[in-house]
Formats: C-alpha cells, structure tokens, sequence
C-alpha cells in the first residue's frame, strides 16, 4: 500500500471517531477514488476547516470543558496529519502535479453575547495552524505555527483602548521606540535594533504602523515583523516571529503577504 494511503485512510478514520465533527468528512477525498493520493488544496481545506470548527468548538457553551477538550485534540491531531502529507506530495519523489500551496483567511469574531465586539482577518502563510495560550494576557489572544518548523510564529492580540486612532498612540517613530524599549527590557534580550525604518499604511481606510525589528538574546537572535491597527476602541496588534538566520528572502516575502492581510473588520 502506498504510504499517502495509508496516511489518508488513518486520517478518514480518526476523524470519524469524533462525533462532534460529523459533517467534517465531506472535506476529505475518498482515498480509493483518487488512487490514494490527496491534493495538496484539498489537504489545505482540510485545516481551514479545522479552524473554524475550532473556534465553533470554543464558543459551543453546550459543551463541557473535557469534551471541549477531547474535542479539539481530536482536530489538533487532523491537522498535523494532514500538513505532514503537505510535505509529503511536495517533497522531490512525490509524482503530484501540484505545486503550490495556498492559504485562507482566518476570520475572528466573537459570540454576539460577548459585550466586546471586535474582528478581524488574516491569512497566515501556508501549513500554519491555530492554537489559544493556556494563559491568556489579552482580551483575545491566538497564535499560528506551523507543526514541523520551530521558532517560526505568527501571534495576534486585542485589547480595549480609550483611543480612537493609531495616530493618537503616536507617530511609527514613537511607537517603534516603545516597542523596542519594551522588548529590550526583557528578561534574557541584550540588544534591539530596528531592522527597517517604522512606517505608516494608510490602505485599506485604517491606518496601521507597520515595525520590523531584530532581537538579540540568550535564545538567539530573532526577527519580528509587527503591524498594529487601532479601530473602534480596540487595539490589533499582530506580531510574526522568525530565527533571524531563517529569515531569508522567501520567508520575507511569505511573512510580507501576510502581514498585509491583517485587517480590523
């Protein structure tokens, strides 16, 4: 048996024992009708899907915490079966004719009965996942990675703010020395500098302040891109994290994409 089948079969099967994802099979390809092979934006659909049934699963106030739970392992394992075979119909051997590999947006809103109305979107970069802290800093809180890279993540955060624009907080220049003052006075962080100049973005109707950073401590040295919007109150931050001797051109211009996809809504 070929090994995508058989990842593919264990995948159908897994999913099918969790019956709070009923529904979720229509998304996955019969392995036998297609030679046992799944395509790479099938895969992908796979993982959107999973994300949004994820924060479904989180707001289901029906739900008790251990089945929320057991729940969400249940789709945490999904995915990582189903980036792996990413990989796999991308690797040299692999005689798919796909090539490439797309991304949705992640859209997040919260219940209507939450007295913070707040959204947002954005599309991180392909093989990304979801994932909520256990402790959560922020009004709302989420981060992505992709399950086999380290050291490579996107984060998001939301708070409330007495403030009704980014200019009000003060210019890039301002608020980029903010930034780098706060990051230098980490534990563990020897020095911060300012890997591009701070700009303003005007697209899109709301102006955002766009900070491009590098940071260098006893864990490394790492490179931080980070786009912060204020709308309606709300303060949208998004920071992306990457090794610094990772951040190559290709992932500069993965973590650009993405970082322009972010938008309050």
């Amino acid at each position: 048996m070929q090994p995508v089948l058989i990842l593919t079969t264990a995948l159908w099967y897994m999913i099918a024992s969790c019956d709070h994802v009923h529904g979720f099979q229509s998304s996955i390809i019969n392995p036998i009708a297609n030679g046992g092979r799944w395509r790479v934006d099938e895969i992908n659909g796979v993982i959107s899907q999973r994300d949004m049934m994820r924060n479904e699963i989180v707001n289901d106030e029906s739900l008790t915490d251990n089945q929320r739970r057991m729940v969400i392992k249940q789709l945490s394992a999904t995915t990582a079966t189903a980036s792996f075979l990413v990989l796999l119909l991308l690797s040299p051997n692999s005689a798919s004719s796909i090539v490439e590999v797309t991304s949705e947006p992640y859209i997040r809103t919260p219940s209507l009965k939450n007295k913070f109305q707040f959204g947002y979107t954005v599309t991180p970069p392909p093989t990304f996942v979801s994932s909520n802290k256990p402790l959560k800093t922020h009004l709302d809180e989420i981060n992505f990675s992709p399950p086999d890279v380290r050291g490579y993540t996107l984060g998001i955060t939301v708070d409330p703010v007495r403030i009704s624009s980014i200019r009000e907080f003060g210019s890039p220049e301002e608020v980029a020395a903010r930034v780098v003052t706060a990051e230098v006075n980490r534990d563990g962080v020897f020095e911060v500098t300012l890997a591009k100049d701070p700009r303003e973005d005007a697209s899109g109707g709301v102006g955002c302040y766009d900070i491009e950073y590098i940071s260098d401590g006893k864990r490394g040295k790492k490179r931080y891109v980070t786009r912060i919007y204020i709308k309606d109150g709300f303060l949208y931050v998004l920071t992306v994290q990457s090794k610094e001797d990772e951040f190559d051109k290709a992932r500069e211009v993965e973590v650009m994409e993405c970082v322009k996809s972010f938008r309050p809504i």
